[in-house]
């Protein structure tokens, strides 16, 4: 009785062990048999005999458990213990363990060498396996093993799989290429380069994606192992992945300042031929012809016009790549009608990463200030948007800065205007202003609307305008009147008010104002110092950028006068009588005892000048002119354009730093030797077994093997072959001809097995025998006259009168006869 009751209770456990398993199998995301909950509970010995287990259902259990404890760095299970037990299962036939195994070699491979040795053998074993993924799994994680001992059987290996009919092997030895050469330079620079080369001239777009970034890599400065294959990369280009896309025009770029000649900019118009043919210049935009044509060398043409080709790319990255070699190699009018200008707008606008669309604005911001007109039709995308942050409206608002023209001025004031408004941004209404300011170039009319615009702002005294804004709205009236004082002598007298009336209380903006009066101070010294008597009574409450501006600022009124009046005897004037020297005085006085140490130091040196009677030194110091403030002087006209561009990304600028041509001629034959004769290249696809070959019965050949004669092509072949049993001939893709032949043609070499003499036939002859199984239906059928006919009697006649005598032969005659 308690035998049973125990049998009974087991049964119960296992059942319930059971139903826990199926509800995990069932509930699994992954499907399958991925045990979720089940496997964590798995204890070390579980998971070893799961791996040694003969049902592959279980292998895979447990390699999903060990590769979850991989993916999440887990330090309670040691599953370095399970090495020996994951390796062996690399000889699985499930193609989903195998991988697995390899990932988990692959971790190892890096992490303890030492130990992945041990499964050198198993994956050379691999290597031909009939499966092209096996094949790339096994030499990727043999390329990962850092030994030195095993760096020339990987060199070896490499060399057989160069030529490996699939395309992903291939690929992967071209990354194990740069594995190799990242590892062991030194010693093997020389073999890997011959590979690396061999396999430049694979024939496979996918294959030749990967050696341009093993190229780039590896080898960016060997440019010469381009020569041969630039026409066929050319034309392939828009079959390459995007990336390798990218790289390609990248390194096309630097080929061609180095191996082709610089074009020519041809002016139609000229009647002397002599004089209407000129170098394309360094500086962009800087073409001297109205009107021009540029003549380009054959190959660097081929390499523009296959570019064009990627203006529909998805890649942003690829499309300024693109932008990057027109503005390198041709002219403004080249790029503004190869369309992608507006293409790298487009790609700015609709793309939602933040970080690639600000990286795509930097570059437009580039191109624009190098050329206005290139982005000229599309100003209007360049106006804020809700969504947009801070950095993308800022650089939207400096992109539209330099589109400004008097075609639509209007509608960009309209808006700036609501942006200082009602922008809660401070940089954004900042940005704004400036641009706002940059509208007032265009007429002296705008230029005063614009300032008076900004005074009215400031005197409604608008309380949620921080002291940034402010100083902001300044420092460009500032700008705006510092150009031409006179014309604006009314906006500096608004400003004074705006000082005396305490509207703006920031102390930056106060202080530029008091700036400003000791610049005209030169022009209209008569404003100045009743300006500068107003301010002294609350000297002390100003700030402390404001103080030191009044103190400068009557030096500069002592200086201005003491220079006008030196000349005039000491009856008419006398300096220690004068008006403005004693408010210079007052405030070296107060500064002297100033909280900023700042201040106290300038007051000491402004006054040892004065008191020593240095006058024309402090001319020097004091009346010495300003830069202009547009940094429009001819100094920076010698620069280059990129190099003035201040808020672009210094990674942006770097990467559409001008090349300079190496070459002024044509070089591209030496001794009549073309330098980039295309070099055959080299169909490793054609290697693949065919459905008609040896290894097609087997199934992991099949998985692979590419025939050379499409199903399609069968069909149209078929049915051209004539009624009568013609054949006809056959072309394959790869050019190789066939000829299809009839079933009798197949087996007309197959020789006839002679008679056996004991059945008492003739040799040579071969016996029929034809055994027939009547039944009812048949017998009723064959009464009624409804099955067979006339013809089909008259056509078997002569067969039925060859096996009428052999009716009567035995089974075993039967086998002898040939069936």
């Amino acid at each position: 009785m308690v035998d049973s009751i125990s049998q009974i209770t087991s049964a119960l456990e296992s059942a319930k062990a059971i139903t826990f398993e199926a509800a995990a199998v069932a509930t699994s995301k992954l499907g399958e048999s991925s045990y979720t909950h089940y496997s964590k509970n798995l204890s070390t010995q579980q998971i070893r005999s799961l791996l040694n287990s003969r049902n592959t259902r279980e292998v895979k259990d447990a390699m999903k458990r060990l590769l979850s404890i991989l993916a999440s760095d887990d330090t309670s299970t040691d599953i370095e213990i399970f090495f020996s037990d994951v390796v062996k299962n690399i000889t699985s036939e499930d193609i989903k363990v195998k991988r697995m195994v390899y990932i988990y070699l692959l971790r190892y491979a890096e992490k303890d060498p030492n130990l992945a040795l041990l499964s050198v053998n198993a994956i050379q074993k691999t290597l031909a396996d009939s499966n092209s993924d096996i094949r790339t799994f096994a030499l990727r994680a043999l390329s990962d093993i850092k030994i030195p001992s095993l760096a020339p059987i990987v060199m070896l290996t490499l060399k057989k799989y160069m030529t490996d009919p699939s395309a992903d092997v291939r690929c992967e030895a071209a990354y194990s290429i740069m594995k190799l050469y990242r590892w062991k330079r030194d010693e093997l620079e020389a073999d890997i380069l011959e590979q690396f080369t061999a396999l430049m001239c694979d024939s496979d777009p996918r294959v030749v994606s990967v050696v341009l970034l093993v190229f780039k890599e590896c080898f960016p400065e060997r440019l010469e192992l381009l020569h041969g294959h630039y026409r066929y990369y050319c034309q392939i280009i828009n079959k390459l992945d995007s990336w390798a896309q990218a790289y390609l025009v990248e390194t096309l770029i630097r080929y061609c300042k180095r191996y082709l000649p610089k074009p020519m900019v041809i002016d139609p118009t000229s009647a002397e031929p002599g004089q209407n043919k000129v170098p394309l210049p360094d500086k962009y935009n800087q073409i001297t012809f109205p009107v021009y044509e540029l003549e380009m060398h054959p190959d660097l043409l081929l390499f523009i016009n296959s570019i064009k080709k990627l203006r529909f790319s998805s890649n942003p990255v690829v499309i300024l790549a693109c932008c990057n070699a027109f503005y390198q190699l041709t002219t403004p009018h080249d790029f503004r009608d190869s369309g992608f200008p507006k293409v790298l707008i487009r790609s700015a606008t609709r793309t939602t990463n933040d970080g690639v669309k600000t990286s795509l604005l930097h570059s437009i911001l580039v191109y624009s200030k190098l050329d206005s007109t290139l982005f000229l039709e599309t100003y209007r995308d360049f106006l804020l948007l809700p969504h947009d942050n801070t950095a993308i409206a800022t650089l939207k608002l400096e992109i539209l800065s330099t589109l400004i023209n008097d075609t639509n001025v209007e509608l960009v004031l309209r808006e700036l205007k609501k942006y200082i408004k009602y922008q809660n941004n401070t940089q954004v209404t900042i940005a704004a202003s400036q641009t706002l300011a940059s509208c007032g170039r265009l007429s002296i009319a705008l230029e005063t609307h614009i300032m008076k615009w900004f005074i009215k702002v400031m005197e409604n005294g608008k309380s949620n305008q921080p002291n940034e804004v402010l100083d902001c709205f300044v420092n460009i009236i500032r700008k705006l009147v510092s150009a031409n004082p006179r014309r604006h002598l009314k906006i500096i007298l608004k400003l004074a008010d705006l000082l005396k009336s305490n509207h703006v209380t920031a102390d930056n903006a106060r202080a530029g104002i008091i700036w400003l009066f000791g610049e005209i101070a030169g022009i209209e010294f008569k404003i100045c110092p009743d300006v500068l008597r107003m301010l002294i009574p609350n000297f002390v409450y100003e700030g402390p950028e404001s103080r030191m501006q009044l103190i400068l600022l009557s030096a500069k009124l002592a200086s201005y006068e003491i220079d006008a009046n030196r000349d005039k005897p000491s009856e008419e004037y006398s300096i220690d009588e004068s008006r403005i020297v004693k408010m210079f005085k007052y405030l070296v006085y107060l500064g002297k005892f100033d909280d900023s140490y700042n201040i106290r130091d300038s007051v000491r040196y402004l006054a040892s000048i004065f008191d020593s009677g240095k006058f024309e030194i402090a001319s020097l110091l004091l009346q010495a002119p300003k830069p202009d403030v547009w940094g429009n002087s001819e100094s920076d006209q010698d620069v280059s354009p990129i190099d003035n561009m201040k808020n672009v990304d210094s990674d942006v600028l770097l990467y559409h730093n001008y090349i300079s041509w190496d070459a002024d001629v044509d070089t591209s034959q030496e001794g009549g030797i073309d330098l980039r004769e295309s070099i055959p290249t080299k169909d490793y696809d054609r290697f693949k077994k065919s459905f008609s070959s040896e290894g097609y019965s087997s199934p992991n050949s099949r998985s692979i093997a590419q025939t050379s004669i499409s199903h399609q092509d069968i069909l149209q072949q078929s049915e051209k072959v004539s009624p009568s049993g013609g054949s006809n001939n056959y072309t394959s893709n790869t050019g190789k001809k066939y000829r299809l032949q009839s079933l009798d043609e197949f087996f007309s070499d197959v020789p006839e097995r002679p008679l056996a003499k004991k059945s008492g036939g003739v040799p040579g002859k071969r016996k029929v025998v034809t055994v027939v199984e009547s039944s009812e239906e048949e017998s009723e059928t064959d009464s009624s006259g409804e099955e067979g006919t006339d013809d089909e009697d008259e056509s078997s006649g002569e067969e039925n009168s060859d096996t009428a005598d052999d009716a009567s032969e035995t089974s075993t005659d039967s086998e002898d006869s040939g069936l």
